[in-house]
């Protein structure tokens, strides 16, 4: 196995596959068994194959990103592909910073790496361009259970030729992300506040009567702030609002449920003060104002939990909060297959391998991760008692309830990208929520229609 650095991308490219075609393994089996059966069919084709000519090596690359901890465990897994398939070797390319940037210049001179990392929120456009490949009739074969596979998660990668959300599948989950509420442990103890419950979301009020036991001033300035800057579309949700319309024609956002959920976050930083502003946070970030004991709750995904286990202090994590069920938003990375790649079989094996249970494993044991797999997800291998967070099945709970970003609903989403130009006087406290949104609506509703004609079609 060769690695190569992101910055050498000019002349490097990589890919992800892992599908063994030779396995018999039911498609009704959860990836636990799964695991144990790989070992089995491993030494079945082993076996078959001393008795059979040696197949012609054939070389694949693979890119990705990652922290060294990632990148660690990718090399592992990657050599134990090529242990388990000796006659296909990978090239690593590892692209720690800027990998879209990089890896849309790769795309446009026709040279990618075989399997690549697909983020969910590039998934639409990279697709559209037909630089992926569909891999059904891969699956079909395959001894991955789609069954068993969180449907967010698989949601995303498919692609009808109009719309992503159904249609073919060009990807498999490489991780799905929900998004929690952490919350510093000892502050809420030293401030006498009960802990957020892991069951049940708290409700806008409750969030908001949270925050404000929890945040210290000292004369007018806050030293410590109850909640960190709101991870708004979860909100959204959260409060019953939608982004688009079910046909995805038609931008909804300006709904009253959708615009009172925008309101509501902005008011927590400008009118309540309990959510650090703009001017707040170039002195220090959120997530520096949190492990420095400086912000009691904020949200992020599941992602953090291997930085967070080194901090000092105790903390867990609760549900997003919501005006009703459990709701919000998950993010993901897919593993693709190069549409013009020349080794098909070989790309989907890898993407099959570290997709599949033993993949998946691995980078589950990190804790940066939620198995794609639900049956994996709820072992040890995920939960990893005595390990924090104390309540880590809310993760898995919010897997089951939240739903891909609104980034992904189209190929073409310039349609969101002018919405966040634009919600700048929203955030600044200057523009209410509900009159920004109505003026903006015909402006996004044109730029669906000219991004995405397809669909109006």
């Amino acid at each position: 196995m060769t690695v190569l650095i992101g910055s050498t991308v000019a002349c490097g490219s990589s890919d992800n596959s892992g599908n063994n075609n030779t396995a018999n393994t039911s498609n009704t089996s959860t990836a636990a068994d799964n695991t144990a059966s790989d070992s089995s069919n491993t030494n079945n084709s082993a076996n078959t194959s001393a008795n059979q000519p040696a197949a012609e090596p054939v070389k694949i690359r693979f890119a990705g990103w990652g922290d060294p901890s990632e990148k660690e465990v990718f090399t592992k897994l990657l050599k134990s592909f090529e242990e388990k398939n000796p006659n296909i070797k990978v090239e690593y390319l590892h692209i720690p910073d800027d990998y879209v940037g990089k890896m849309n210049t790769i795309l446009a001179g026709g040279d990618a790496p075989d399997v690549f990392y697909v983020p969910d929120g590039d998934f639409g456009r990279w697709v559209s361009q037909d630089l992926l490949l569909p891999i059904d009739e891969y699956l079909s074969t395959s001894n991955i259970d789609t069954a068993d596979m969180w449907e967010s998660s698989l949601l995303r990668y498919r692609y009808d030729g109009a719309v992503t959300g159904k249609g073919n599948l060009y990807a498999l989950p490489k991780d799905i992300g929900p998004t929690v509420l952490y919350y510093n442990k000892d502050i809420f103890t030293k401030m006498g506040v009960p802990f957020p419950s892991a069951e049940n979301p708290m409700t806008f009020d409750e969030l908001l009567d949270t925050a404000q036991k929890l945040t210290v001033k000292n004369g007018d300035k806050v030293t410590q702030y109850g909640m960190g800057p709101i991870w708004w579309e979860g909100f959204v949700f959260g409060n019953g609002g939608q982004f688009l319309s079910e046909d995805k024609k038609e931008f909804l956002l300006n709904s009253k449920e959708a615009s009172d959920a925008l309101q509501f976050a902005v008011d927590l930083a400008h009118k309540h003060n309990v959510v650090p502003d703009s001017r707040a946070l170039k002195a220090m970030n959120d997530g520096q104002m949190f492990e420095t004991g400086k912000l009691a709750m904020m949200i992020q995904g599941r992602w953090m939990v291997p930085t967070y286990r080194k901090l000092k202090f105790d903390w867990d994590v609760a549900p997003l909060p919501a005006n009703g069920k459990w709701a919000g938003w998950s993010g993901s990375v897919g593993l693709g297959v190069y549409s013009k790649t020349k080794q098909k079989d070989a790309a989907y094996k890898l993407v099959e391998y570290l997709g599949g249970p033993e993949g998946q494993k691995e980078q589950s044991l990190m804790g940066f991760a939620i198995p794609s797999f639900k049956s994996m997800a709820n072992t040890d291998v995920f939960l990893q008692p005595g390990q924090k967070p104390e309540h880590a099945e809310v993760f898995i709970k919010a897997a089951q309830n939240e739903v891909p970003g609104p980034w992904t609903n189209l190929p073409n989403a310039k349609w969101w990208d002018m919405l966040n130009q634009n919600l700048g006087p929203m955030w600044e406290g200057k523009r209410p929520a509900a009159d920004l949104l109505n003026e903006l609506k015909p402006k996004i509703d044109a730029a669906i229609k000219e991004g995405n004609p397809a669909i109006f079609k």
